[in-house]
């Protein structure tokens, strides 16, 4: 039994050693390349804001504004259903995002 634990111990040695070097041969970065990934030049919210036309931001305006008015009125009928149901934060949660993606 112990005669069978060692050979495949000794039998994953060898393979993480060669799978080691055969990524240590094809220049493959230990972490997978998600370094250079993480640092692209990507240009924050309020950089590309200013760039809006008129139009575009009027429009976005208005999504907010109806997007907000969306939520109070899914706060409302939260509100009316805890009246009734008790629920976790957890749940609250849920019943927000499930009311904020219904169809108008």
């Amino acid at each position: 039994m112990h005669g069978v634990r060692r050979l495949l111990a000794a039998a994953g040695i060898v393979a993480l050693a060669t799978i080691g070097s055969a990524a240590a041969q094809t220049g493959v970065p230990a972490n997978g390349g998600l370094q250079s990934f993480a640092q692209a030049d990507k240009p924050s919210t309020a950089t590309r804001v200013k760039t809006w036309t008129r139009a575009r931001l009027e429009a976005a305006k208005k999504r907010w504004a109806a997007d907000n008015a969306k939520f109070a009125d899914c706060q409302k009928q939260l509100l009316e259903h805890r009246k009734t149901k008790r629920l976790s934060l957890h749940k609250q949660g849920h019943f927000l995002q499930d009311c904020m993606n219904r169809k108008p």
